[in-house]
């Protein structure tokens, strides 16, 4: 990362963080309208391929597995996410068996999803701007007019964000969340991991205009 670059995320850390002090200084009902301006879902229609977004697991993947099983789309998209060289080595070891794309089809499988309905993303990404390019990227080999991306809801307005930017002219993207996840409850604030999340997800929005997106996850 170029030093420019650095001191535009720093500046977008700080508006997020600064945005959090405010609500928190705020009364309840601030509090919450920040939590659920994160949140966007659309209304589902029939599709090519359901995407299973990477993280979340097994709730994303649950939740795609339910899609898939009413009959939405017939194949379900399995993004490659980054795999630390920490956890190759326990994977080397044999401490842990499979990758975070291996857990996910394992679980799609056991929520009733044939292997062949999986389709597997070979191509690791680190950030989402990355990983719905790459996914766009297979929707137009295939020759997919319509997706549904499956995300947490905290992470879905981002999600449709990016896409909308990274798709090419002609492939939709409907946003479906993972039921299991209660965000926004009332008083995220004081959840660590909401909290952790809801600051994540403005600094993310902050480096989408800032232009800074392929620096986050």
């Amino acid at each position: 990362m170029t030093p420019r670059a650095r001191r535009r995320l720093a500046v977008a850390a700080l508006l997020a963080a600064a945005l959090v002090v405010l609500a928190v200084a705020a009364h309840r009902p601030a509090l919450r309208l920040i939590g659920r301006a994160l949140v966007v879902e659309d209304a589902l229609a029939p599709a090519d391929a359901i995407v299973v977004m990477a993280g979340g697991i097994p709730t994303r993947e649950a939740t795609a597995a339910g899609l898939h099983r009413r009959g939405w789309a017939p194949v379900v998209v399995l993004s490659n996410d980054f795999t630390p060289d920490r956890v190759r080595e326990l994977i080397a070891l044999g401490v842990r068996r499979l990758d975070s794309q291996g857990e996910s089809r394992l679980v799609l499988e056991k929520h009733g999803v044939p292997p062949g309905a999986i389709v597997a993303l070979s191509v690791p990404a680190k950030t989402t701007e990355a990983e719905l390019r790459l996914v766009a990227e297979a929707a137009r080999a295939r020759g997919w007019r319509r997706i549904i991306l499956v995300t947490s809801p905290e992470h879905s307005r981002r999600a449709k964000l990016v896409w909308a930017r990274e798709a090419s002219v002609g492939i939709e993207g409907l946003v479906a969340l993972a039921k299991e996840d209660d965000f926004p409850g009332d008083g995220w604030w004081r959840k660590r991991r909401q909290a952790e999340a809801v600051l994540h997800e403005y600094l993310g929005l902050a480096a989408i205009y800032l232009g800074l997106s392929k620096y986050l996850n």
